[in-house]
């Protein structure tokens, strides 16, 4: 689950895509290399956390995770809920406390339903401005059939021209069945979508780890980024053990070296962490971890 949208997971499909990675660095490593290159990072200023991660204890004690996660040197955060209700009042109560802490809303997550009602859609504009966000992001919802996607460009394009007018852009968090679900012609529901909505509309959140663990090697993870250069603007960094169970940032298999190393050269502006099986930041320290190993990992 991830935000309580089921998760469809094929594990042939992703022991091959590991595999695929695993030769692609392996005819990487025994070619010949000019010059080392020193590496690059991804600043922190485009480092984040989905606040999903931190779920429980954000609720109960806002303030102390948003301390917490800033001493970690946490600097932009993705909403997902708010203590109290995820409604413009309870938006206000929590803008104050990024203020404090130097922390930075980029994005939030709301689903499917919510942008195709026009009062809630109005709501979200509104938290989204308290907040300061560039971002108002759908992780899911659609119905899970090639109609469902193709019904939901539209609706997309509409939610999308309001969130433009207000300064802010739409985006679309994928999950697996995107990329493993296919309509009569053969297009991925992912396809179908895109075909079906205007890039200056709907831009993309994508899920590294579940496109991964969908059957996508690394490199097809970046020919997929290239592919949508321009519109493909989030991205959520998680990882996946060998067996596809959620693993903390930089213990598991997913080749983040080679697909960050793609994204951050064809433009993708946000990399957020994310790990549905949550941690608390009062209490271990899984949430600095994954923060410290994103900074310094070296790119090509």
């Amino acid at each position: 689950m991830c935000g309580g949208v089921p998760v469809v997971f094929d594990r042939r499909k992703f022991l091959a895509g590991v595999a695929a990675t695993a030769a692609g660095v392996a005819a990487v490593a025994a070619a010949p290399v000019a010059a080392a290159s020193p590496g690059r990072r991804i600043p922190n200023s485009r480092i984040g956390l989905q606040m999903y991660s931190v779920r429980d204890a954000f609720m109960s004690q806002p303030e102390a995770v948003l301390r917490a996660l800033a001493r970690a040197g946490y600097r932009n955060l993705e909403f997902a809920g708010f203590p109290g209700g995820t409604d413009p009042a309870h938006a206000r109560e929590v803008r104050p406390l990024l203020d404090k802490y130097g922390l930075r809303a980029v994005s939030s997550h709301h689903g499917y339903a919510e942008f195709l009602d026009d009062a809630r859609l109005g709501e979200l504009i509104e938290m989204a401005r308290i907040l300061g966000q560039r971002y108002i992001v759908c992780p899911g919802g659609v119905p899970d059939t090639a109609e469902g996607f193709a019904e939901a460009g539209p609706a997309f394009n509409r939610a999308g021209e309001r969130i433009r007018r207000a300064g802010m852009k739409l985006g679309y968090h994928n999950h697996t069945s995107e990329f493993t679900g296919h309509g009569p012609d053969g297009r991925t529901f992912y396809q179908i979508l895109l075909d079906g909505s205007d890039p200056e509309l709907l831009y993309l959140e994508l899920d590294m780890g579940w496109s991964s663990a969908a059957g996508l090697s690394a490199q097809e993870n970046v020919e997929l980024i290239r592919a949508n250069r321009g519109r493909m603007l989030l991205a959520h960094v998680k990882d996946l053990d060998s067996t596809g169970n959620l693993a903390d940032l930089g213990t598991g298999v997913v080749d983040y070296r080679t697909i960050l190393s793609g994204a951050t050269r064809l433009g993708m502006r946000e990399f957020i962490i994310e790990n549905d099986d949550q941690s608390n930041p009062l209490t271990d320290s899984r949430a600095d971890r994954m923060h410290d190993y994103l900074a310094a990992l070296r790119l090509r």
